[in-house]
């Protein structure tokens, strides 16, 4: 062990020599308030950002293939024989999109209907899965979710009426069609809950007269984070008027608030670490004004600037390291608890009603880095000032 080092850590403690200097527990304090804190916000963010991406890609798939301007496709059997030589493509369906009208009894709702073939779309979404009462069965029916439910008033067995209210001979009479609930889905984001109705393809094709041809056709891959690259491969081999939209795409303004958020939310609690950092300049200083006389008699044995200046860096970065781990540890013990006892969240506020936190590696590694970044440079300008004092002036009082 060198000098430096001996005498930094000899300085941490108290007159006894037994227990940590109240100025250094402080300062270690301060570090260790501003880790902990940033890295616990930080994993509930990710716990939140993970659990809204699961929920949208419950119900939406990876890739969705279209033509421009929304047009629909009417020789889908033959771009969904362009996609089967693709072997990260693990499930493809042709689906129809159009906005309606949903009619029980007397109340009405705006919805978004969405045909599909019920046993393919079992292997492109969650759907399924997702289903609180009832069945996914579309044959002569339709599925909707939990907030269209209640705001309806309707239950599984019941029957409503899809409308098209322009549609019929010269738009002047609407058509309609009359099908049965067969089952109430929550895929736990509000937008699919409230507005989305599936019915069965060939039911939507005909209520819209649209003949064979579909909205699009949606994609399941087997990497859904490689889905913007597979994107661009089958649009540059489909070429114009076809075009492929990734999930990440489809949800861009989400996802960018969301890390815009976490950007932001990083900034202001590195804020934290950063008052920690002048704490330490002050506890710094005030060592050097305590320590005049020990830094004269050291500098008359012939401890070189660089020496003394070594020997406040390290007493400072000790601080800063300590603090580091502390709040790494807490931090670490704090998600843990939080992750294994679920916090109930009210669910009429939140999508979600447990409190879920993640930890990711890249988030402990940032912030210990900064944390100890901080520390050593808040060093600098004490141990520095430590070296401007000359032997006579330390000692002329003594």
């Amino acid at each position: 062990m060198n000098i430096e080092f001996f005498i930094a850590r000899r300085y941490m403690l108290s007159r006894h020599r037994k227990f940590l200097s109240l100025s250094t527990v402080i300062a270690i304090g301060g570090v260790f308030i501003g880790v902990a804190a940033l890295l616990i916000t930080l994993s509930m963010m990710n716990g939140f950002q993970n659990e809204l991406r699961r929920r949208i890609l419950g119900g939406t798939p990876h890739i969705i293939v279209r033509k421009y301007f929304n047009e629909p496709i009417h020789n889908y059997q033959n771009i969904m024989q362009k996609l089967e030589p693709y072997n990260f493509i693990e499930a493809a369906a042709p689906f129809v999109y159009q906005k309606s009208v949903i009619k029980f009894r007397r109340q009405l709702d705006g919805v978004i209907i969405k045909g599909v073939d019920d046993k393919l779309e079992k292997n492109i979404t969650d759907i399924g899965k997702k289903m609180i009462s009832g069945i996914f069965e579309l044959d002569g029916g339709c599925v909707i979710g939990i907030e269209l439910a209640h705001s309806l008033g309707i239950s599984v067995g019941d029957s409503l009426v899809i409308a098209l209210p322009f549609g019929g001979q010269l738009g002047l009479l609407p058509r309609a069609k009359k099908v049965v609930l067969r089952g109430i889905f929550d895929l736990g984001y509000f937008d699919y809950n409230a507005t989305l109705v599936y019915m069965d393809i060939e039911d939507v094709q005909s209520l819209f007269e649209m003949g064979e041809s579909v909205s699009g056709i949606e994609v399941k891959v087997d990497d859904i984070y490689r889905a913007p690259h597979y994107a661009n491969m089958i649009e540059d081999d489909l070429a114009y008027p076809y075009r492929a939209q990734n999930w990440i795409e489809s949800n861009r303004s989400v996802f960018a608030a969301l890390k815009m958020e976490k950007i932001i939310t990083f900034i202001v609690l590195v804020l934290i670490i950063i008052v920690a950092g002048f704490n330490i300049i002050g506890t710094l200083i005030n060592m050097v004004k305590k320590k005049t006389k020990e830094i004269g008699i050291m500098r008359s044995y012939g401890f070189t600037k660089p020496k003394i200046m070594r020997m406040f860096i390290y007493h400072g970065s000790i601080i800063g390291i300590i603090g580091t781990v502390l709040g790494l540890v807490f931090a670490f013990a704090a998600c843990l608890l939080l992750d294994t006892y679920q916090v109930t969240l009210p669910g009429d506020i939140y999508f979600i009603e447990t409190l879920p936190v993640e930890m990711e590696l890249n988030d402990f590694i940032v912030t210990a880095v900064a944390a100890i970044l901080i520390s050593f440079l808040a060093t600098i300008y004490p141990a520095r000032r430590a070296t401007q004092l000359t032997t006579v002036e330390a000692l002329r009082n003594e």
